[in-house]
């Protein structure tokens, strides 16, 4: 009788696995994702170590990772994530802003915990920009339908203290953390400087050309980059007078060299990227792309890193710790594009990590199916054991159960 029990107790729970461990292997909705490569990036943030973590976000998802490996971050039901910005100052905070909300959120990634900040409960809108000023911890976010906002974060909260009406979306904005409160954001036409670390805003009238990228640098002093439509790179430590910085980017007076995207090295403050197109025409402007230079002396002088010939580049993503590797994303695809020294990922690259995905999911199957087999051999034990003792019974047993019928 304990034997009997003891087999169909076995099956029994090895059924019970077998149906969990399948529901397992097929299950279609893992929760985690993860990806070789992005496809869709909508904005970066490179480490500020070179062994730290990026952050991307991908159609409206959060990943972290670096070239080869991005992990899905989950972020508040129904935020379509926009912009992002880190405080190296505390490495497990993340600021994001999203992209169908006048709101911005702060992450604390160890603990997956998060806050949502509104910026204005009125209208509609998504924030387009995030700029942290580590040094005074404020964060500024940029709109696009209702401007600037300013805020300080306290730690258990984060307190509203600053706005600007603007009639055009911000596009980027840029703020230093050494201290001197250098805050800039650009529209599409326009460029804005902010004094008393960002409660009074002016426009900058003295470029000579449209605003086409912007980026700051905190060395010593903070350096602010800004690319313009015809007059190549200008660059300011204090946004008031501003230099030209094209020595090696080809520009001669005369010429309409276009800054198209900037991008610094996180890790080193003299590393920088550009990517540069020239305009031709008058009535109709007709846009043919440089390449992409690099600097290793602040903007003194540059090289070119790589050509384009085809397609102008719309945003440069660096690769903190390895000067020279850089990723760009262009008018006609937002897949990261490898230049320089930057790991190559390819396609082949790509099918071996989703075939790897899927044979692991196989493998559960695998397994399963084993233990299926097991659980029918128990089955096949246990009825061979019954016939067997059903055939050993004495014939002298079966004449008493016979007469007492």
């Amino acid at each position: 009788m304990i034997r009997k029990f003891f087999f169909i107790s076995t099956i029994a729970l090895l059924i019970l696995a077998l149906c969990a461990g399948i529901v397992s292997a097929l299950e279609t909705s893992p929760a985690t994702v993860v990806k070789t490569n992005l496809d869709n990036v909508r904005f970066y943030a490179a480490a500020s170590q070179a062994a730290g973590m990026n952050y991307a976000v991908d159609g409206g998802e959060l990943f972290v990772g670096r070239p080869g490996e991005w992990r899905q971050i989950a972020t508040p039901e129904g935020v379509l994530v926009s912009a992002l910005a880190l405080d190296s100052t505390r490495p497990s905070i993340v600021y994001f802003g999203a992209a169908n909300d006048l709101a911005i959120y702060r992450m604390d990634t160890r603990s997956g915990g998060w806050m949502r900040v509104p910026l204005s409960n009125e209208g509609v809108g998504g924030v387009t920009s995030l700029a942290i000023d580590k040094a005074n911890r404020l964060v500024y976010a940029g709109t696009d339908t209702a401007g600037i906002f300013r805020l300080r974060d306290v730690g258990a909260s984060m307190i509203a203290g600053g706005h600007i009406e603007l009639s055009e979306p911000v596009v980027e904005i840029v703020a230093d953390s050494t201290g001197a409160g250098m805050v800039f954001a650009r529209t599409s036409s326009t460029l804005y400087r902010a004094d008393t670390q960002g409660m009074d805003w002016h426009v900058v009238n003295n470029l000579g050309s449209t605003p086409t990228a912007l980026a700051i640098v905190n060395g010593i002093p903070a350096t602010v980059y800004v690319g313009t439509a015809d007059r190549g790179l200008l660059t300011s430590q204090d946004g008031l007078t501003w230099s030209m910085a094209n020595d090696g980017l080809n520009f001669v007076p005369g010429s309409r060299l276009m800054i198209d995207a900037i991008a610094a090295e996180p890790t080193r403050s003299n590393v920088l990227y550009v990517a540069t197109s020239y305009l031709y025409g008058t009535t109709t402007v007709h846009q043919s792309p440089v390449g992409v230079s690099m600097t290793t002396d602040g903007g003194s002088t540059w090289k070119m890193l790589a050509g384009m010939t085809e397609v102008p580049v719309a945003e440069l993503l660096p690769v903190a710790g390895q000067p020279g590797a850089v990723y760009a994303l262009t008018l006609a695809s937002r897949q990261p594009q490898a230049l320089g020294s930057a790991p190559l990922i390819s396609e082949s690259e790509v099918i071996a990590a989703a075939g790897a995905a899927t044979n692991i999911a196989w493998t559960q199957l695998a397994a399963w199916v084993i233990a299926a087999c097991a659980a029918l051999a128990l089955i096949f034990a246990l009825a061979s054991d019954l016939r067997r003792r059903a055939e050993n019974v004495p014939v002298s047993a079966l004449q008493r159960q016979a007469v007492s019928h």
